[in-house]
């Protein structure tokens, strides 16, 4: 518990935002919805799908929400690479760049839209044969905290919110927006199996249920994390009370997701990784982007996968 609180100090007393990031264990979400004053939905001017390629695949479409976000674009490249006709939505819109002409770039359609409306993503799925859904749409620093100016350097995209963006509306709204398309969807296609939803929780929404993270979480976690974690075990709680003939519901759990790529985050990487390894129960390993995707991309074809996924299963499903 020292471990941590000793962590913890590190992270906030020098104020340094990727390492904020880290500590927040979702920092596999980035804010990836589309401003208000934007169209509901749009197709990106950098749209990369061929039209031949959206019509063949057997195994179907897949809607990746913040798709353009440090998780999401590792989501569209695995699902691309696994065989789906992926759709991205996020704020941008455009891929993350324009120069990727990798093989799988061809099966990935940018949409740009909001997706606190509505109906945006119910738009999207009457376009038909979609197969599954991925939310990895979410917000490291919301205005609310005081932060929000530093977003753009926590976040693995460099994504900054707006004045309305907010824990609750980003990550809850979103979310139901997205679980109420789906289950209308689901009705809708008479769809003999439940739809595959899955959803980039933290692993710090269990801090409940693991001996000493209530204590964490009360005493040592800042108001705004409180707030964080309180959007997250809302949507988690919603997706599993769906009903199960509708709805097969997908949770991952990471902590501290990293890429070699990104050394400012490695400090703490190391610090998770020994405060698991010593046993302190509210710590959980920290998992690369891509093992992550992975994970994500084939809970939704397993269909016997489904409830929270921690560190354990998350790592297994990728290999």
């Amino acid at each position: 518990m020292q471990v941590l609180g000793f962590l913890f100090a590190w992270l906030m007393v020098l104020n340094r935002p990727p390492l904020v990031a880290a500590f927040l264990g979702a920092s596999q979400t980035t804010f990836d919805v589309c401003r208000t004053e934007d169209t509901a939905v749009r197709m990106s001017s950098s749209d990369t799908s061929t039209g031949s390629s959206r019509v063949t695949s057997k195994k179907g479409r897949l809607l990746v929400l913040g798709g353009t976000g440090f998780l999401g674009q590792a989501v569209c490249k695995r699902a691309a690479l696994d065989g789906f006709l992926v759709t991205s939505l996020s704020r941008r819109g455009r891929p993350p760049s324009s120069g990727d002409q990798s093989p799988s770039s061809t099966n990935i359609k940018y949409l740009a839209g909001d997706a606190r409306e509505k109906s945006t993503i119910a738009e999207i799925l009457k376009e038909g044969s979609y197969t599954g859904i991925i939310h990895c749409v979410g917000l490291l620093l919301d205005e609310e905290s005081g932060l929000g100016q530093y977003n753009r350097f926590a976040s693995g995209s460099g994504s900054l919110p707006d004045s309305g963006s907010t824990y609750d509306t980003i990550t809850r709204l979103t979310a139901f927006n997205a679980m109420d398309a789906a289950i209308e969807y689901a009705k809708e296609n008479n769809n003999n199996e439940p739809f595959p939803f899955c959803f980039a929780s933290a692993a710090e929404a269990g801090w409940p249920d693991m001996p000493g993270g209530s204590f964490v979480e009360n005493n040592l976690a800042p108001d705004f994390l409180k707030r964080y974690l309180a959007a997250k075990r809302a949507v988690e709680e919603r997706l599993q009370s769906s009903s199960s003939e509708l709805l097969r519901p997908i949770i991952v759990r990471p902590s501290l997701i990293y890429t070699m790529d990104k050394p400012a985050s490695l400090p703490a990487v190391g610090a998770f990784f020994i405060g698991n390894k010593i046993g302190l129960p509210f710590v959980d390993q920290p998992v690369t982007v891509q093992s992550l995707a992975n994970a994500m991309v084939r809970s939704i074809a397993q269909k016997e996968t489904r409830g929270i996924l921690r560190f354990q299963e998350i790592n297994a499903m990728s290999e």
